[in-house]
């Protein structure tokens, strides 16, 4: 892979960069600050520095004049986690492991912008304006703030909050040189500018968030001019990516590689007036930030890293270069192809089911493919894009939450299904499925799950292998009361899953559809569906834990006992089950554990604490069986069950007037509860009320049968016989 941007020229690359770092040493020092602003979807062709008229950017405008525009600057994916991930490590996104916005985030012990300014002397702080950056995505590393305080619906926050929350930190940094990284969301969608600029820009509020965003720039630069730092820092302000706004038929960002979705601005002011007011044509990626900012602090280059420093691009004897691109983004939402790009200064190539080569100097806008020509430079790019070890790498499941909070940004989640050796679609082919998709997420996220079910039928006529559409109906279908529906429907994708789908997301829906099955006391059709799992790899824990529970009711406590510790990190709901299969085979004390590892994974458990209470009460330990069934009694005070056992914990430490007050509460809740019926008619006989005692065991005779009451039953018919509760 190091040949794609130093190309068979490496050796000449090296001795050019020997030849240009001299001049990058005549600057004075380090810069007192290195400013890294990234602007979400900004496209360079709508910015006035790029001879865009209809928009104003004053303080984009400013720094233009003050440093280096470059023309052709690229992003490596078009999506905003993935680019991040790209800018702030160096390396592409089959590098660093982050191929998409759900599913994944970036491992620990890649170096990083912040911790290589970090490791020499640099305070560092960062704000953000959206979930999809948030902490737990892994770009926090080296970071002394990393404020991703973002609230609302859709999780982001305006770009002037940001940069205040940015500033305020600044100013109490100390005297340390700073590394300050701005994330702004403007213009990302949905497209709403605040005012003065909806007002100024009604028929385009996509250009409207470009003018907001470029204020928070102007707020940001205005700090750094009031504290002295400006004229010494080091400013690089870029986008993570492009938006369609309806090019090649795509309204936003993601699924294609067009110029409009990933060319991207990129400017570089340097300390004091250095290459002011200059141009670069020269081709550049995102992964070059890196390498440049380590240059301009004098600190090594990580090894193995493809970008370049930008003060080396367009200088005599820079090697011409192709820049990566790609999305996976289609393969995982939609079930179609995903995509890969290389792009130079004359051409573009698209690796796709039918490829596409476009002449970015004669046909800018991408209207003429040039492919099915067979040019030269076609099987150029293609040999050298096929020689590139890209390695697969699948995200991990998604919950709910996220896939709804990422809908509201505009990004549909999930995976696409292919089975093995199947070819899939080539996204172009299928733009017009793009907007019911786009309506299929909306509802579900909106819980308009009728308006679901029918978009999401309309999706898979169109797009039959989506394992997103199908989970979306089941669950949409479940959710208006329509289970059976919503069962046979998961149960067409888990069977139709391809390798695409994960294995921590295909656990899920089995796990899903366990429960379902349950539910509909269709226990045959669980039992083969667990086999299933197990074959592939995805039985989950609940499904183990269903399955175990199965046993437990159906008398084979020791089965369950075997298919629970094949868990290898139990919850509270599979640690109850062990308890009460080792209860039942005799290892009270193992099950005594099993309820106390339980409670101590989710303190309030109630079922825990019934099934411990009732294990002390059968060993004699009244008192401690009492406080915990008062326990499960108080987290679950609807539970008749809990009341009858409590009644008899009571009555054994001698609390007659609790153990009554108990069982009563029991009968409130279901006149049908076994245990409190009987025992209330033993103590209403202790008591004298022989009439009470007799109607309570007459309807304990009226029920149901059931085996472990047969000692009680005989009892009751002896006592009623012999008078002693007439």
């Amino acid at each position: 892979m190091r040949e794609l941007v130093r190309s068979r020229a490496a050796s000449a690359l090296l001795v050019a960069c020997a030849s240009i770092a001299p001049a990058a040493c005549r600057r004075a020092g380090r810069p007192s600050a290195v400013v890294l602003i990234s602007i979400d979807t900004l496209r360079a062709d709508h910015l006035p520095a790029y001879g865009y008229a209809a928009v104003a950017t004053p303080a984009i405008d400013a720094l233009r004049r003050d440093g280096i525009l470059f023309t052709a600057a690229y992003s490596h994916v078009p999506l905003t986690l993935p680019s991040h991930a790209a800018l702030l490590t160096g390396l592409l996104p089959f590098e660093n492991g982050v191929r998409d916005n759900a599913g994944f985030r970036l491992a620990a012990g890649h170096p990083t912008i912040a911790t290589i300014l970090k490791a020499r002397g640099y305070a560092t702080g960062a704000a953000v304006s959206s979930f999809v950056l948030r902490r737990d995505r892994g770009l926090d590393a080296g970071f002394d703030l990393y404020d991703d305080a973002v609230a609302g619906p859709t999780k982001e926050r305006a770009g002037a909050d940001t940069v205040r929350a940015l500033t305020a930190w600044a100013r109490g940094a100390g005297r340390r040189p700073l590394f300050l990284f701005l994330h702004l969301y403007e213009p990302h969608a949905p497209y709403a500018p605040p005012e003065p600029f909806r007002g100024a820009y009604p028929s385009s509020p996509y250009d409207g968030e470009i003018a907001a965003a470029d204020a928070a720039v102007g707020e940001l630069v205005r700090f750094l001019r009031e504290e002295g730092l400006y004229d010494r820092a080091a400013i690089v302000l870029v986008s993570d990516h492009g938006e369609g706004l309806g090019q090649h038929g795509e309204d936003e960002h993601g699924v294609f590689l067009y110029r409009e979705d990933v060319r991207v601005p990129l400017l570089l002011k340097l300390p004091g007036e250095e290459r002011r007011g200059t141009t670069v044509e020269a081709p550049a990626g995102l992964t070059d930030v890196l390498p440049t900012i380590a240059s301009l602090v004098g600190a090594p280059v990580p090894a193995g890293l493809h970008g370049l420093s930008l003060l080396a691009l367009g200088e005599r004897g820079a090697p011409d270069r192709d820049i990566y691109s790609e999305t996976l983004y289609p393969r995982f939402a939609l079930g179609w192809s995903d995509l890969a790009s290389l792009e130079n200064a004359r051409t573009q190539y698209i690796q796709a089911p039918a490829p596409e080569l476009y002449d970015l100097r004669s046909d800018p806008g991408e209207t003429r493919n040039l492919a099915p020509q067979r040019p030269p430079e076609l099987r150029r790019l293609a040999v050298r894009l096929a020689g590139m070890s890209r390695p697969f790498q699948a995200p991990s499941a998604v919950s709910a939450e996220e896939v709804r909070t990422l809908a509201s940004l505009g990004y549909l989640s999930g995976a696409g299904a292919a089975k093995p050796g199947a070819a899939l679609p080539d996204p172009k082919d299928h733009v017009a499925t793009l907007r019911s998709f786009r309506a299929l997420f909306d509802r579900h996220a909106a819980g308009d799950f009728a308006g679901a079910i029918t978009a999401a039928r309309e999706v898979l006529r169109e797009s039959p292998t989506s394992f997103t559409a199908r989970e979306m109906l089941a669950d949409s279908l479940v959710q208006t009361g329509r289970v059976a529906e919503g069962c046979d429907a998961l149960a067409a994708a888990v069977r139709e899953a391809g390798p695409d789908v994960s294995p921590e997301q295909l656990a899920q829906a089995y796990d899903n559809l366990s429960v379902l099955l349950g539910r509909l006391g269709r226990t045959a059709e669980r039992d083969r569906l667990v086999a299933d799992a197990s074959r592939r790899g995805v039985a989950g824990p609940e499904m183990k834990t269903d399955l175990a529970r199965s046993r437990i009711a159906e008398g084979r406590p020791a089965d369950a006992i075997a298919i629970l510790s094949g868990i290898a990190d139990p919850g509270a709901r599979a640690l109850v089950a062990l308890g009460i299969a080792l209860a039942e085979t005799g290892r009270a004390a193992e099950a005594e554990s099993a309820f106390q590892r339980a409670l101590a994974r989710e303190p309030r458990n109630a079922e825990a604490a019934f099934n411990l209470g009732t294990l002390l009460l059968r060993a004699g330990r009244a008192p401690d069986a009492a406080a915990w069934l008062g326990r499960a009694c108080e987290w679950s005070p609807g539970d008749a069950a809990a009341w009858a056992s409590l009644g008899l914990a009571r009555a054994r430490q001698g609390d007659e007037p609790g153990a009554g007050e108990s069982w009563r509460r029991a009968l409130a809740i279901d006149a049908r509860e076994p245990d409190a019926l009987f025992n209330l008619a033993l103590w209403s006989a202790r008591r004298g009320d022989v009439p009470g005692a007799s109607a309570l065991l007459q309807r304990f005779l009226a029920l149901p049968p059931p085996p472990a009451y047969a000692a009680q039953a005989e009892q009751a018919r002896r006592m009623l016989a012999g008078g002693r509760a007439r």
